[in-house]
């Protein structure tokens, strides 16, 4: 069965409505047999009736569920990948910090933490901001800071 990676806004669901499964496909303008797919993995639907119902309550928790098992948790240590499509720890430790220019709240500057993918060699990027500088400086091998 094909997996869809495409996320969906679940707040446009009203929870206490029930759907069709062509209310579904027009709602999120999808086919009617990705709504049916849906139902074969596992989206509950109102027994007894035909055309299937679905209540709008299920249908956002069944989205939710879906789209919680694509995230990925990272450790202070780790960046995400998009070459490798997961979480991946900096070449050698080895990590540039770039300034933004930019601050957030009461004046605290944030940057940009970039380093290279252990496994492929991409380039990965991770934001933060100077109240997290003293971890950072424990945890990675800072080589260059940039726009101080």
């Amino acid at each position: 069965m094909k997996t869809y990676k495409r996320k969906f806004n679940t707040r446009i669901i009203k929870i206490n409505y029930t759907y069709l499964l062509k209310e579904l496909a027009s709602l999120y303008k999808i086919h009617i047999r990705t709504a049916r797919a849906w139902v074969k993995e596992g989206l509950p639907i109102i027994e007894g009736l035909y055309p299937h119902h679905v209540i709008g309550k299920d249908l956002k928790q069944f989205l939710d569920k879906r789209q919680q098992k694509r995230k990925i948790k990272l450790n202070n240590n780790q960046f995400y990948c998009t070459k490798c499509k997961s979480a991946s720890i900096a070449l050698n430790n080895q990590v540039k910090l770039i300034y933004s220019g930019k601050t957030i709240g009461k004046g605290i500057k944030d940057f940009n933490i970039q380093a290279y993918c252990n496994a492929c060699n991409t380039r990965l990027n991770r934001f933060s901001n100077e109240t997290k500088l003293d971890e950072l400086k424990q945890i990675f091998d800072i080589t260059e800071i940039i726009g101080c």
